[in-house]
């Protein structure tokens, strides 16, 4: 039985080490986004991502919501995000990825739901929360990757958004 159990541990680590980047890749990328909060708020973002091996990658982003023909008490809001992503699957070259991390964002909104929300508080005029991801990237080609994303932020509902994107490493080889 514990052979069976070695055997069936190493094809699992060898299955996930072909994954999302090479070891110490640094990708940059941009996306488009849609939030659930309003119908008529879209977002565009950049994100930096930093994958120390082949199975975990650090993302930092900026993303900025605005709200297409809204009411004048709707407005967008600039969003600061951080965490860390692990594969799931990897069917190469497609590849899910879950994560977690903090997300912060400026937007007055938030004051009118403070007490509705999940691990959030505020500074200030700055939001505080958390985020689930859940990814699938695709590799296009060596140095280029496109991705669909959800993110559920602590902040509430208002908050959560879906993501269309694409990655680069400009040292890919």
């Amino acid at each position: 039985m514990k052979r069976i159990l070695f055997v069936f541990l190493m094809s699992c680590v060898l299955f996930t080490a072909k994954a999302q980047y090479e070891p110490s890749a640094i990708n940059y990328g941009l996306v488009v986004s849609k939030g659930f909060g309003l119908a008529n708020e879209v977002g565009v973002g950049v994100r930096l991502e930093y994958a120390t091996n082949c199975y975990t990658t650090f993302l930092g982003e900026y993303n900025r919501s605005v709200v297409i023909g809204g009411e004048e008490n709707e407005e967008g809001y600039n969003e600061l995000g951080l965490g860390v992503n692990l594969i799931l699957f990897n069917w190469y070259p497609t590849t899910i990825t879950a994560g977690i991390g903090y997300v912060g964002n400026d937007s007055s909104f938030f004051e009118n739901i403070e007490d509705d929300a999940f691990l959030a508080f505020r500074t200030g005029n700055f939001n505080h929360g958390a985020q689930i991801k859940l990814r699938a990237l695709h590799q296009i080609s060596v140095p280029v990757h496109i991705f669909a994303e959800l993110n559920v932020k602590s902040l509430g509902r208002r908050y959560d958004t879906f993501l269309i994107g694409f990655s680069y490493d400009f040292d890919a080889r």
